[in-house]
C-alpha cells in the first residue's frame, strides 16, 4: 500500500509542481506572452511530439486502429451524453458540450501516461491525443463557431504530422538523423511547456465555484469511465491498453476550450469555471484511479 502511494505521488507530484511553477511565475508578475507559447505548442511543439513518438512505432497496426476507434467512440459517446445531461441540468449545449467532450489529453494525458506506463503509455496516449486534437480543432471548432468548412481541417498542424508519419511508414522513407534529432529536441520541450502554460492559464482565468457544475463533472466522469470500459471490452484491448484509455476518461476539460469560447464569444466565464473545477476534481479522480490500477 505504501509503495503504491509513493508511486502515485511520484507520478502526480511532478505534474503538479510544473503546473504550480507556471501559476506562481504568473502571479509574481512575470509577463510571459502566453498566446505565443500556445502558438508554439500548437504549431511546432505538439506536431514534433507526435512525430517523434510515432516515427518508430512499436505498436502493431491493429493496436493503432483500435486506439483510433476507441478515441472516436469516446468523442461521439461524450457528445451524446452531453446532449442528454445538459437537457437534464438545463444548461446551454454549445457552452458545455466541448468541455465535456474534449479532455486535456495533451497537457495531462500524455504526461501521466508517460510517467505511469512508460514508453508504451507515451506512444498510445500520443495516438489518442492526435485523434482528440484533430477532432477538437475540426468538430469542436465547428460547434463553437456554428459553421463547418473543410478549411478548418487544413489548419490543424497535427494532421500534417500524422500524414507525414503515415507516408513514412507506408513507403519506408528513411528520416535523416539530423531531422530526427531536431524534432526530438523540440518534442522534449513540449511536455514541460504544456504543463507550465497550463499553470499560467489557471492563474489568468477567473472562475466561480458552482456546485451544479461540480455535480455535472462528477456525472461526466462516471459516465466516461463506464463508456471507456465498455469500449475497451468491445475492442478486446489488453489490460495495459485498457488502463491507458480509462485514464483518458478521468482527465479534466482541455484548456483550449476556454480559448475557443473566448474567440467565438460563447460564455467564456462559464466555460472557465467548468475547466478549472474539472481540473481540481480531476486531482482526486486521477489519484483514486491510479490507486486502484497500480
Amino acid at each position: 500500500m505504501i509503495n503504491t502511494l509513493i508511486e502515485i505521488i511520484s507520478i502526480i507530484l511532478p505534474v503538479i509542481i510544473i503546473i504550480g511553477l507556471g501559476y506562481i511565475w504568473n502571479k509574481i508578475g512575470n509577463n510571459l506572452n502566453q498566446k505565443e507559447i500556445i502558438k508554439f505548442i500548437a504549431w511546432i511543439g505538439a506536431p514534433c511530439l507526435v512525430f517523434s513518438s510515432l516515427v518508430n512505432l512499436d505498436s502493431s497496426f491493429s493496436v493503432i486502429i483500435n486506439i483510433i476507434i476507441a478515441a472516436i467512440l469516446m468523442i461521439l459517446g461524450m457528445i451524446f451524453f452531453a446532449y442528454i445531461i445538459l437537457k437534464i441540468f438545463k444548461l446551454h449545449f454549445r457552452t458545455y458540450v466541448n468541455p465535456i467532450t474534449f479532455v486535456n489529453s495533451g497537457n495531462l494525458g500524455v504526461t501521466l501516461c508517460l510517467l505511469a506506463f512508460g514508453k508504451v503509455g507515451l506512444e498510445i496516449s500520443i495516438i489518442y491525443f492526435a485523434v482528440v486534437s484533430i477532432a477538437n480543432f475540426t468538430l469542436g471548432v465547428s460547434i463553437w463557431s456554428g459553421n463547418w468548412s473543410p478549411r478548418i481541417l487544413m489548419k490543424n498542424p497535427i494532421l500534417y504530422s500524422v500524414i507525414a508519419i503515415i507516408i513514412i511508414h507506408l513507403i519506408k522513407i528513411p528520416v535523416p538523423r539530423i531531422a530526427l534529432n531536431t524534432i526530438d529536441l523540440l518534442a522534449g520541450a513540449t511536455i514541460p511547456l504544456l504543463l507550465f502554460s497550463m499553470g499560467i492559464s489557471i492563474a489568468n482565468i477567473k472562475f466561480n465555484i458552482e456546485y451544479k457544475l461540480i455535480l455535472l463533472i462528477i456525472f461526466r466522469t462516471l459516465f466516461a469511465l463506464a463508456l471507456a470500459y465498455s469500449i475497451t471490452l468491445a475492442l478486446g484491448l489488453d489490460e495495459l491498453l485498457q488502463k491507458i484509455i480509462l485514464l483518458q476518461a478521468v482527465l479534466p476539460a482541455a484548456l483550449f476550450n476556454f480559448l475557443f469560447a473566448s474567440e467565438y464569444s460563447i460564455s467564456p466565464p462559464e466555460v472557465a469555471s467548468y475547466i478549472i473545477l474539472s481540473t481540481f476534481v480531476s486531482i482526486i479522480t486521477i489519484s483514486l484511479f491510479l490507486l486502484i490500477i497500480l
